[in-house]
């Protein structure tokens, strides 16, 4: 809306020292008759919204502050303790052997436990879908390991068969494992798996035949080192 304003509009008005631009009585009135038609008008147009009377986000701003909600969800997620009892608890018709299973992500967890004579499994295939992986777990009657987040939503499916592992580094997680579930550890089950295959070693005589051959490319020093390690890393020379 443009209009002409009239010279007379305005007048100025002495108060004390100062002066003030005031409406003259008449043009007063015409402001109130006009004012109240251009805010029916284009009052949805002038007046602020809820959104506009907020101070303004950057994009980038917007992001960064999104990614530390989705990081504290995160570590929400992580902080959460193991609620037990496992599956191989004999109170739930288990046979007392803890068994696990380590996804790609925690896999050298998996060498780790079994150095220390734990049974641990990794999945079926190099890529398996969440899906896989809890059917494995469940069918073995194992707790999936795991470093993923995403797959903790998954745990209202099977109760007590996630756990997602906090440290990074492998005897750490070993370490962080045994504590966990309060496993028994003792020297003699250090190396009686295959860290391969999983499979347990099982102790016959050798002929001298199968002696021989089982020495091929077998260092003593190199076994030794292995089992002192573990027995540091378990604490079992204390």
């Amino acid at each position: 809306m443009v209009q002409d304003i009239p010279p007379d509009f305005c007048k100025t008005v002495p108060i004390s020292d100062e002066e003030v631009t005031a409406l003259s009585p008449h043009h007063a009135n015409w402001m109130d008759d006009v004012l109240p038609r251009i805010v029916r008008k284009y009052g949805d147009k002038i007046l602020l919204t809820e959104f506009d009377r907020k101070p303004k986000i950057s994009r980038k701003k917007a992001n960064k502050s999104s990614g530390r909600v989705a990081n504290t969800r995160s570590s929400r997620e992580g902080g959460e303790e193991w609620q037990g009892p496992p599956p191989w608890d004999v109170t739930s018709v288990g046979d007392g052997c803890p068994k696990f299973l380590c996804d790609v992500m925690v896999e050298g967890l998996a060498k780790h436990l079994r150095c220390v004579g734990i049974d641990a499994a990794v999945p079926y295939s190099k890529k398996p879908v969440s899906r896989d992986l809890i059917e494995q777990a469940f069918k073995e009657k194992r707790v999936l390991l795991t470093r993923d987040a995403k797959l903790l939503r998954h745990d209202y499916l099977f109760k007590s068969r996630i756990y997602r592992v906090k440290t990074l580094l492998k005897n750490d997680q070993l370490v962080e494992v045994i504590e966990t579930f309060q496993l028994e550890i003792s020297e003699d089950q250090l190396m009686s798996r295959c860290t391969q295959r999983n499979g347990k070693f099982i102790q016959k005589p050798l002929t001298t035949e199968e002696a021989v051959e089982a020495a091929k490319g077998f260092q003593g020093t190199q076994y030794h080192n292995a089992v002192q390690k573990f027995v540091d890393v378990c604490k079992l020379n204390k």
